[in-house]
């Protein structure tokens, strides 16, 4: 390790001291970087940080220089033109170097050690951003890292379809950072590999991020320039919580042969990173979760201002740990579908908090049922694909039809319905009877844009207003970034039995909605489930 020239301290050098802690080594108090912070693990990984503005300005893996030409190999956002950079050594055996902007609020800390070919990562932000995003960003040779997800490989695109970040080729495939992402609940170790070169992103807890275990965002594009590896910890694309303020992460950069490392603890960083707490300093929560959830899988999630965290129920029981203190709310899911009463607990330090939630699925419908409800689109047309590709590629099933029939079932009815592109659809279904009340129709959706909710008319019958009432406005596009992700609503429809026949019906449904836009930008919602019963 070579640490440049420091600047005194006010007051003087400090003495060496030996740091509290477990793991830590002792040695050199923060000290400002008079020249570029460096870093050799002795393994493969040899590192710089930036004294001007604490951009990562060199990562090298065996000798070989990862970073794209004339790009950071880290940075918070798009880097800052100055910052306040300091480091600290532990005796010769690890490192850790804090930059801090002021200006905006944001302290990023970079630690590394040796014999370990990872550098550890987190993000410290005690006040709104503007733009309001928050995100650590790695621009790599892409070159050099030729192996990466090919729904988010941009290079050699023809054309924009929309904004400045979703691209098409000229066999009309279309590619987008935003295809590159994960569910939070299931996240892996992601980036990208080549040459004897691999370089990853360890997504560490996201107990600070925003938006639950089902969120997911951007992760990994490949622009022909660079591969770019993102660390989310807040983007405003279709959340559905605000910023957490406080430290983010840990997280970490791991840089391999090629494979993806395995996912690994990173508590022992407690020891190094101001702010972080270790585990005797959380709480835990354990407890039952019961209900007909028909067959789905259960997730117990706690959100609050102190963090976020999850933990699935099997047979009946859950256990969270490793919770920040303070109070929380507590949501049962099945599926992706809330259910039941929420609850409010508090975490506290060294104790364990016990809880019981409850919640059922909605039943079925009797007369008809298009779709599982589970907060998904999951087996509508096109649900299978939407995830990495936009609604105009050509791999994508038609979105308009005629009249689907409901026998044929949820597959041949489109996930999502758009005002200018497929509004209004039409199903059909058959009743050997008109029961004497009419019928209730529930339309659940997963989320709408631009103020985007159903309506629906049959038999001289058409749904007033305020049957369809606005939908959480999220401020952000949705599906055409490939999420379905945002707040679940169901909208009850009451048909009289005047609007109904015996035999063959045609319901007609279609997007209301006071904005206007053009083809997939229009307004939008997403469905969950149609499910038809006696009134």
């Amino acid at each position: 390790m070579r640490r440049g020239r420091r600047r005194a301290l006010a007051g003087g050098l400090v003495a060496l001291a030996v740091v509290a802690g477990a793991g830590l080594l002792g040695g050199q108090p923060f000290a400002s970087a008079a020249a570029d912070v460096t870093f050799d693990s002795g393994a493969g990984m040899s590192f710089t940080v930036s004294a001007t503005n604490g951009n990562l300005t060199s990562l090298r893996h065996n000798g070989t220089e990862l970073a794209a030409p004339g790009q950071a190999a880290g940075q918070f956002q798009s880097g800052w033109s100055s910052a306040a950079v300091t480091s600290r050594t532990f005796g010769d055996q690890a490192l850790l170097v804090t930059v801090a902007n002021t200006g905006i609020g944001v302290t990023q800390y970079y630690f590394a050690r040796k014999g370990d070919n990872t550098l550890y990562l987190a993000t410290a932000i005690t006040r709104a951003l503007n733009p309001g995003e928050a995100r650590f960003i790695s621009r790599l040779d892409a070159k050099l890292l030729t192996s990466s997800p090919a729904a988010a490989r941009t290079a050699g695109a023809t054309a924009t379809v929309e904004g400045s970040d979703v691209f098409r080729f000229a066999d009309g495939r279309t590619a987008s950072k935003f295809y590159s992402s994960q569910r939070t609940i299931a996240q892996r170790p992601f980036g990208a590999a080549g040459n004897g070169h691999g370089v990853y992103l360890v997504p560490g807890t996201h107990e600070m991020s925003s938006g639950g275990p089902f969120f997911r965002d951007i992760e990994v594009n490949d622009t022909g320039t660079a591969v770019n590896l993102t660390h989310y910890m807040f983007s405003g694309h279709q959340q559905t919580e605000a910023l957490r303020l406080g430290l983010h992460g840990p997280y970490a950069m791991a840089l391999t042969d090629g494979a993806a490392p395995a996912p690994h603890s990173l508590d022992f960083l407690s020891a190094y990173i101001p702010g972080l707490l270790s585990n005797a300093q959380r709480g835990g929560v354990t407890g039952t979760a019961g209900g007909n959830w028909r067959g789905l899988s259960g997730t117990v999630v706690l959100s609050g201002p102190n963090g976020q965290y999850w933990g699935p129920s099997k047979a009946g029981s859950f256990v969270i740990g490793h919770i920040r203190p303070g109070p929380y709310t507590a949501t049962l899911y099945a599926g992706e579908l809330a259910v039941g009463a929420t609850r409010t607990l508090t975490v506290t330090a060294g104790a364990t908090t016990t809880l019981a939630l409850s919640g059922d699925v909605p039943a079925p419908g009797r007369l008809l049922q298009l779709g599982t409800i589970d907060g998904t689109p999951a087996g509508f047309r096109n649900a299978d694909k939407i995830e990495t590709m936009h609604p105009s590629d050509t791999r994508m099933a038609a979105w308009t039809t005629g009249p689907v029939a409901a026998s044929a079932g949820a597959a041949a009815f489109p996930m999502a319905q758009f005002k200018s592109v497929n509004s209004p659809l039409g199903l059909t279904f058959g009743l050997t009877a008109v029961p004497a009340g009419g019928v209730r129709l529930r339309v659940a959706t997963t989320a709408g844009f631009a103020g985007g909710r159903p309506a629906v008319s049959i038999g001289g019958y058409t749904s007033p207003a305020s049957a369809s009432p606005a939908p959480v406005d999220l401020n952000s596009r949705g599906v055409t970034r490939g999420t379905w992700r945002g707040v679940n609503t169901t909208y009850t429809f009451a048909i009289p039995a005047g609007a109904l026949r015996t035999g063959t019906n045609t319901l007609s449904l279609s997007v209301l909605s006071g904005s206007s836009g053009d083809g997939f930008l229009s307004p939008d919602f997403i469905y969950d489930a149609l499910s038809l019963d006696p009134a």
